[in-house]
């Protein structure tokens, strides 16, 4: 299990950017949403800040473009409330698109939180330019917090094994709180520790059970794969796999196992992490809204995901169709770069782990 295993978003990534462009110039946005457009970018649009706020309870942009001076509800005030009211905004960059071009105008904006200021009449290069590397500015931020959470969550188990039982029962009560059972595996397969929520999940006797000789799948579809997986992750360092275990009642146990390597020891360990999608587990929607980018809504479907809800419960419960939830899925997909529902299941777990073991 390591950073470079973690899907992160890519800065030259095909995923279509969404721009918010604020502006009550009518002809002006106009010719704005065009040469956006034919960048490449999807554009929402709003005349004035109220109708920003509006866009924005079902759209999270990539970046918010933004006059100053517009009636109703102005720039300032609109950053300012959402600075406020809107944390899951926070890494949104907001630029100001202002006539006001003196020196202390441009230092006002800056300082009052905007992360850039161009000046009309718009020069449509530099505000691709612009726009183009303070969308790259999110990407790398991004893919460096991803990675340092890979890294925490490795520390932390490892930690963990190095400590002795203490540590290890402050990490096995911190995957408890996310419904999450741990089995730590030896070089041999054997598994030398388990938590609550793992050992319920033995208990039920679906799906995974112990033997002698380490972790094994109880039907026969899950089997080999399994077997394949834990060979795989006990004899190469770094590697790590996602499946799912089938079970006779209930939905298949989403399982993640991942190679542990330890400095002092030429010893090969692994951790197995497993989610049953029928059981709740709670993972904050800000929480993923700001690892991964999404919307509000993409947000709640994540978190309903990882707690193990079905589609179909899940548009009943959000009150919409289910074609509306895929669309969102769709759009999990692409902003985690993964491809399968379990894949994204694991993603989320491990981003999130460090998060709970520090609650």
């Amino acid at each position: 299990m390591n950073a470079e295993q973690l899907p992160t978003p890519d800065p030259e990534s095909s995923r279509q950017r969404t721009v918010l462009c604020v502006e009550d110039e009518a002809d002006l946005r106009s010719d704005i949403v065009e040469e956006l457009v034919s960048a490449g970018y999807r554009v929402v649009e709003a005349g004035n800040g109220r109708e920003a706020l509006l866009e924005l309870e079902a759209e999270r942009p990539d970046l918010i473009l933004c006059d100053i001076t517009m009636p109703e509800l102005g720039g300032y005030e609109l950053m300012a409330k959402l600075r406020e009211d809107r944390p899951d905004l926070a890494e949104v960059p907001f630029v100001f698109l202002t006539a006001l071009a003196d020196r202390a105008e441009v230092l006002n904006g800056k300082n009052a939180g905007a992360d850039d200021y161009l000046v009309k009449p718009v020069d449509f290069d530099d505000l691709l330019a612009t726009i183009k590397s303070r969308l790259h500015l999110v990407d790398r931020i991004r893919r460096s917090l991803l990675a340092d959470l890979q890294r925490e969550q490795q520390r932390l188990i490892e930690q963990a094994v190095r400590n002795g039982e203490t540590a290890l029962g402050a990490l096995a009560a911190a995957l408890d709180r996310l419904s999450i059972g741990i089995f730590l595996l030896e070089e041999s397969g054997e598994v030398s520790m388990t938590n609550e929520a793992a050992r319920h999940l033995i208990g039920k006797g679906d799906g995974l059970s112990l033997s002698a000789t380490g972790l094994i799948a109880r039907t026969a579809k899950s089997s080999q794969p399994l077997k394949s997986a834990l060979a795989t992750v006990l004899r190469d360092v770094g590697s790590s796999h996602t499946l799912a275990i089938e079970r006779h009642e209930g939905h298949p146990l989403v399982l993640q196992i991942s190679s542990l390597g330890f400095p002092s020891s030429n010893a090969r360990h692994a951790v197995a992490l497993v989610v049953d999608p029928d059981k709740q587990a709670e993972i904050s929607a800000e929480v993923l809204a700001s690892l991964f980018g999404c919307t509000s809504a993409e947000a709640r479907l994540a978190a309903a995901l990882v707690a193990g809800r079905r589609l179909e419960e899940i548009a009943e419960e959000f009150g919409v169709k289910q074609t509306t939830i895929t669309y969102h899925l769709q759009n999990l997909f692409q902003k985690t770069h993964t491809h399968r529902q379990a894949d994204l299941v694991a993603l989320l777990i491990r981003a999130t782990i460090p998060l709970s073991l520090n609650a």
